[in-house]
């Protein structure tokens, strides 16, 4: 009986010992389907991303919406910044002129070369009859010297320096050879201001002016012999307009001064019925303005060059001066052409 038992037993375990063999192999078998793909499958199935990571398509909208997001923002800060200068008209006058091209300051100087012609009659009363005109005058150069320095927001400082001489000859019927020297200089140094509004550049500035008017006369003639001089101190203020022509390089431009100078008139003689001597607290005003085309050139190491020609005038007035009986007779007056050149860096 224990005989049978036993072989039954072992007849159990070899059973069971076959059913884990091939259920292991079974196993075996379906994980290897599992792992490697059929031969015959398409590459572009083995070559898939993750379906954690996202795709190309979608990291572009998401950069994309960022994008937009930002300019609606940009948009939303115009808009309401526009409405501000709707309800204060200064405000839109104010961005205006903080609009200023970046990158335009810098170091620039500049020479201006003037023919101009004195016009200059009078002393109508300081002889027997009237002869009309007195002082037969011509064109003569004078020089102008600028100087100056502006940041990219368009503030700066500038000085200039322009001087004239000349000779003319008296008309008939005095000696041919009696002459009246004149002679003028102008000396500014001012605060400047550049902006643009629109397609116009403009240039505003102010500060003083010292200046000199000077006549001669060594021979005897309708003026006595000797000397008188205006030399005096004061504000000045200019202000300048510019529209460039497309991109042609070339602009249209002018610009107006004004200067008020108060200092003392010596004379030796030269004004009639003006004793020799010192005349204090006299006022001199001076009146410029230029009208011209200029051009300009980009050098490629951020050099600007500019050459500009203009037709100028100047007024120089003075009461005791102009007035026809003490004085030689007329303002004076000179006009011209102006040929410039400027470097900016």
């Amino acid at each position: 009986m224990k005989s049978f038992r036993l072989s039954i037993l072992l007849a159990v375990c070899s059973s069971l010992s076959l059913c884990g063999n091939a259920r292991a192999e079974t196993d075996a078998d379906v994980s290897a389907v599992e792992v490697s793909p059929p031969a015959s499958a398409p590459a572009f199935l083995t070559s898939l991303p993750a379906a954690s990571e996202p795709s190309l398509f979608e990291s572009a909208i998401a950069q994309k919406n960022v994008e937009l997001e930002n300019r609606i923002q940009r948009l939303e800060a115009q808009l309401n910044q526009g409405s501000q200068c709707v309800q204060d008209p200064c405000c839109a006058i104010e961005q205006r002129l903080l609009q200023q091209e970046c990158g335009s300051g810098g170091l620039f100087g500049a020479v201006e070369v003037t023919f101009l012609k004195p016009a200059f009659s009078g002393a109508a009363n300081s002889v027997a009859v009237s002869t009309g005109q007195v002082i037969s005058t011509h064109y003569q150069t004078g020089v102008r010297y600028i100087l100056g320095y502006a940041n990219d927001s368009g503030l700066g400082v500038r000085a200039r320096y322009w001087s004239f001489n000349q000779n003319s000859l008296f008309a008939q019927p005095n000696p041919t050879a009696a002459e009246l020297g004149i002679a003028v200089e102008a000396a500014d140094t001012e605060v400047t201001l550049a902006q643009v509004l629109r397609r116009w550049n403009l240039d505003v500035s102010g500060g003083l002016r010292y200046g000199k008017l000077q006549y001669s006369n060594p021979g005897l003639t309708v003026f006595n012999p000797g000397t008188v001089t205006f030399e005096g101190i004061g504000p000045t203020a200019a202000l300048g307009l510019r529209r460039g022509l497309e991109n042609s390089g070339f602009s249209l431009f002018g610009n107006a001064r004004g200067s008020l100078m108060v200092g003392d008139i010596r004379t030796a003689a030269v004004l009639v019925n003006v004793p020799r001597g010192t005349v204090e607290d006299e006022v001199m005003t001076t009146i410029e303005n230029q009208f011209g085309v200029a051009w300009n050139h980009q050098f490629s190491n951020h050099m600007l060059l500019e050459v500009r020609t203009a037709w100028e005038s100047q007024y120089w007035m003075n009461s005791l001066l102009s007035d026809n009986y003490y004085g030689v007779g007329t303002n004076l007056a000179l006009m011209g052409p102006t040929l410039g050149v400027e470097l900016r860096y």
